[in-house]
């Protein structure tokens, strides 16, 4: 008998199952892939999701400025020294026939300690003189100012240096402390006083507050 090979109806049937095996995997294309390979979904890939913002830097403006800190003569209460807080006073006069030296003596009265610092003002007053008038404004000297702290009851001098002869003897000195405008007339203790107002290298002249009495 001659082998036919494979019955007909069974090659129909591995036909119909082929197509209707094709037939399913074009109606599902959208939807997913046929055999091995892989087809996107109907909604398109998946945008990867943005990071969230960095949190915002602190800054002085975010947070708003801090004040400044105090400084040691703020957090002390310390300052400038005032004339009401210093008492003028002269003291000891020293000096030869050349040269006279006398000292004006400030003490902090207040119940603060403050600093001073500079020269201040000094002028001798008297009577007229026929060319300069009854005041003598001394010129300061060359020396270097430092400022000096000043307890409550603590003292600083100045120096002044005067040149003694001729024919005007002031009566009155009158002294204002440094950075102020306030004066103190006191007693003039010397003697006869050379004038040298406007000259250029003066013999009288005033140097700067030092600690101490001097």
């Amino acid at each position: 008998m001659r082998d036919t090979g494979p019955s007909r109806k069974g090659v129909r049937m591995r036909i119909t199952r082929m197509r209707f095996a094709a037939a399913l995997c074009t109606a599902g294309l959208l939807l997913a892939g046929c055999g091995g390979g892989g087809w996107p979904s109907a909604a398109g890939p998946v945008g990867t999701p943005s990071a969230p913002p960095p949190p915002a830097p602190t800054t002085a403006a975010a947070t708003g400025t801090p004040a400044p800190a105090p400084s040691t003569a703020q957090e002390s209460g310390e300052g400038r020294c005032t004339d009401a807080e210093l008492d003028a006073g002269v003291g000891t006069t020293t000096g030869e026939a050349g040269q006279r030296h006398t000292t004006v003596v400030w003490t902090n009265t207040s119940s603060r300690p403050c600093t001073t610092a500079g020269f201040g003002g000094v002028d001798l007053r008297g009577p007229a003189d026929p060319t300069f008038g009854p005041s003598y404004s001394l010129p300061r000297s060359a020396e270097q100012a430092s400022p000096v702290r000043l307890d409550p009851g603590g003292t600083a001098h100045t120096v002044i240096t005067w040149l003694p002869g001729g024919d005007w003897t002031p009566t009155e000195l009158v002294v204002t402390p440094p950075d102020e405008t306030t004066s103190t007339v006191l007693q003039w203790p010397g003697a006869a006083v050379q004038r040298q107002d406007g000259a250029t290298r003066p013999g009288s002249y005033i140097g700067p507050v030092t600690a101490g009495t001097g």
